[in-house]
């Protein structure tokens, strides 16, 4: 197998050998070994750090679950995100949403391609908060679970002016005030939010940068993604703590 790929986890084995968990773009996830790699002067040295964006070539044994991985080329290392505790924090973040919503052995093409589009734009500093909810909102769609932002999930009118919105994030859907009967279950939203989080699921993807995210609608647009992917995966995003902790404020 020869392709390119993202590095997600990786972890030493034994003395001298490394386990890389890769996000390849034929492949999908991709557990490989990477033989002699603490002790490589040549083939492997500054190549498998997290988030850096590979070329590889790997080899697999029948009956193995692991694969060998031969050679690794360095497309870029995306240093920035290395440099920066902010975009580190964004950037493991996304980390870990993939390695809990991609396939092993199954190409993901649009997931490969939002992943290098969010750590590309990342490591140029643009609107790096924005870019998470930008690939969150994107992701959830590509995994099978696009939240529904054009109706009210009882009603099924269109959204209204006159009405407020909450998000249940059970359902991936929108309650109007209307029928929501003065209830407090679900996440309040603007909407200034729910006008952006719709064009940023319909915008090519080569266009999704143009969205502008700051404020309140960022904050909303957060609260609902963090609290989306928890109940789809069921567990927490350890890393989101830590945007909270170490980022700055919302502009």
């Amino acid at each position: 197998m020869e392709t390119d790929a993202i590095v997600l986890d990786c972890s030493d084995h034994g003395e001298s050998d490394v386990i890389v968990t890769l996000f390849s773009q034929d492949e999908g996830r991709v557990t490989a070994i990477a033989k002699g790699a603490k002790k490589s002067l040549r083939r492997f040295v500054n190549k498998l750090e997290l988030f850096s964006f590979l070329h590889i070539v790997c080899t697999r044994k029948a009956g193995r679950s692991l694969v060998f991985l031969a050679e690794a080329d360095l497309h870029t290392s995306f240093i920035n995100i290395r440099k920066n505790l902010e975009l580190y924090t964004i950037a493991s973040v996304i980390r870990e949403f993939l390695l809990v919503g991609i396939r092993e052995e199954g190409p993901e093409e649009n997931i490969f391609r939002l992943s290098l589009w969010s750590l590309h734009n990342l490591d140029l500093l643009q609107q790096p908060r924005a870019i998470l909810s930008l690939f969150l909102i994107r992701f959830f769609e590509h995994v099978g679970y696009r939240p529904d932002f054009e109706i009210c999930s009882k009603c099924a009118n269109q959204v209204l002016p006159e009405r407020t919105y909450s998000f249940d994030p059970s359902g991936g859907r929108i309650i109007c005030s209307g029928c929501s009967g003065g209830s407090t279950r679900g996440i309040a939203l603007s909407h200034g939010t729910i006008k952006l989080l719709r064009s940023a699921q319909d915008l090519p993807l080569e266009r999704l940068h143009r969205l502008k995210i700051s404020g309140t609608i960022l904050q909303e647009t957060h609260t609902i993604l963090n609290a989306y992917g928890r109940h789809l995966f069921q567990r927490d995003i350890v890393s989101w703590k830590f945007i909270q902790v170490h980022g700055r404020s919302y502009p």
